[in-house]
């Protein structure tokens, strides 16, 4: 009988022992940490009303005239944009014949959302000559 029990202590020893090697193995694979939040590092919200005279382009007027998005493409691809005051108006000529402009202004992206970069950042509304509304001015919520 005491060699059946000092067998059965040395077995579960080892079985102990070898599921401890296992855990202290496995104790070094850390899974990898979402990455952090992308953003410009800025902290205060700058709200501006729409210049008079402006409105924004709608996403239907987006969609007929893709060269609107070029436009702002272009600014956020220019070297210093994010330094660049907010407020700042480029007007342009669109293909149809009508007035555009490009406008700094500060956007926001949730954290974790699918826009980037997240959180309160230099962006580029296109405006149209047009009368602006209250719906027109921009407030963050």
């Amino acid at each position: 009988m005491e060699k059946t029990l000092l067998w059965i202590a040395a077995g579960g020893a080892a079985a102990a022992g070898l599921g401890l090697l296992l855990f202290r193995k496995g104790a070094g694979v850390v899974p990898p940490s979402p990455e952090p939040a992308k953003t410009y590092g800025e902290t205060q919200k700058v709200a501006l009303a729409v210049p008079a005279g402006w409105r924004r382009v709608t996403g239907a007027e987006v969609s007929a005239l893709p060269e609107l998005s070029s436009h702002a493409s272009a600014l956020v691809n220019t070297s210093g944009f994010t330094s660049m005051r907010y407020g700042s108006l480029a007007p342009f000529i669109g293909s149809d014949g009508r007035t555009y402009a490009t406008w700094v202004e500060q956007h926001y992206h949730e954290p974790g959302g699918a826009a980037k970069p997240w959180g309160l950042h230099h962006g580029v509304t296109v405006l149209t000559q047009g009368a602006s509304t209250l719906a027109d001015e921009w407030t963050m919520g």
